[in-house]
């Protein structure tokens, strides 16, 4: 029998691999859309700043918004009506149709990824110790899954509408199943904040260099997200059986890293952790530069992967810690801030690819591994 205690870990962990492996979904079948539409590097870049477009749209009102309903009703509508997006754009016949669909499920994936973090520090708080990393790997291990199954598709040339419609049925379901275990806000029954508590704690420095933290590391998950593919396709010139296992070997590395990420922090430290993280970055993203054969490429992917999957976890565990900022004002400002730039790295690899090339545009990305390197050095992260 399972202790009830666990039941809603057990359910946020579910809730974080298909959340997870939604956007993989999406980002599997990219170069099979780009195709279809028949759209150039840098149009394409303009279409993915359109995710943005939708992060941005949300940050005024996420944090409140989700305090007002709170975060468990909050992860069930967003991740269902996440799933729904998924699925319209499998059937976007049109750019313009494209680029509605995806605002919508930038500014879901914001919302969704506010509410199902507070969740996961919402249910931390019934063990010892940090469990955010390893919900965090749970994410990972779902876009992991997701990938692979992407390259199956592509692999028997199965059109996005119904890969997405498979995968989106089966998030809802699950969805559905384990909303009944997820926590309800303790903070629900408190006197409601003033406006000016609401608002983004601007003049809190310390969670602004983790916000840029998190920026500069969602900057190059996007990148790999949404670009490791086509780098795979275009620059590598892999056989069409190996597009998807870029993705595919990021993904699993960066899933690997999240479930020893709470080890490697308390045996090094954040600051070590945080400086090593973005030295693999650069190391993985420039050896794919430098050196783009298949088995180079994989190893730089996962080397990537690496670098990038302790730093996320990290950082919302040290803005839930603040003492000038509630938990769940402070993952609000952390989470938008980063989505900003997971979603902001992709549009831009297309602009750079389109002027440059992509290789030039991946080595651009490596430099904010070096980033991340010089604010943790500049700034006493503890």
């Amino acid at each position: 029998m399972i202790n009830k205690k666990h039941l809603p870990r057990i359910a946020v962990t579910f809730l974080f691999f298909f959340f997870g492996g939604s956007s993989a979904t999406w980002a599997s079948r990219i170069p099979t859309i780009k195709s279809s539409l028949q759209v150039s590097d840098a149009d394409w870049g303009l279409v993915l700043l359109f995710l943005s477009i939708g992060t941005l749209i949300t940050l005024p009102f996420a944090g409140h918004l989700i305090k007002m309903i709170g975060s468990k009703k909050s992860t069930l509508i967003g991740i269902i009506l996440y799933f729904i997006c998924l699925i319209g754009i499998g059937f976007c016949g049109k750019l313009w149709q494209l680029k509605l669909n995806l605002i919508c499920y930038g500014a879901l994936g914001n919302l969704t990824n506010i509410a199902i973090n507070t969740q996961a520090v919402n249910v931390s708080k019934s063990y010892k110790g940090q469990i955010i990393g390893s919900m965090h790997g749970t994410w990972s291990i779902g876009g992991f899954f997701a990938s692979w199954l992407g390259a199956i598709m592509i692999a028997k040339s199965i059109p996005p509408s119904e890969h997405f419609i498979f995968y989106s049925s089966t998030g809802i379901v699950v969805s559905l199943l384990f909303f009944r275990f997820l926590l309800a806000d303790e903070d629900k029954d408190k006197p409601k904040e003033s406006n000016s508590t609401l608002k983004f704690r601007i003049a809190d420095n310390y969670l602004i260099v983790l916000g840029f933290l998190a920026f500069f590391a969602m900057v190059a998950e996007g990148t790999m997200t949404d670009w490791s593919n086509e780098y795979m396709k275009i620059i590598v010139k892999s056989d069409k059986r190996y597009i998807g296992y870029g993705l595919t070997a990021y993904m699993a590395a960066m899933a690997s890293g999240r479930f020893i990420s709470d080890f490697v922090v308390r045996k090094f430290g954040s600051t070590i952790t945080l400086t090593y993280s973005g030295i693999l970055i650069f190391i993985g993203m420039m050896s794919a530069v430098l050196f783009p054969s298949l088995i180079v490429t994989l190893i730089s992917f996962i080397i990537v992967g690496l670098g990038i999957s302790a730093i996320v976890p990290l950082v919302y565990t040290l803005a839930g810690n603040s003492k000038t900022t509630s938990p769940e004002q402070a993952l609000t400002i952390i989470t938008s801030i980063g989505f900003i730039g997971f979603f902001l790295g992709p549009p831009c690899i297309g602009f750079l690819s389109e002027k440059f090339s992509l290789q030039v545009s991946f080595a651009f990305i490596s430099l904010f591994g070096l980033g991340i390197v010089l604010l943790v050095r500049f700034f006493k992260i503890k």
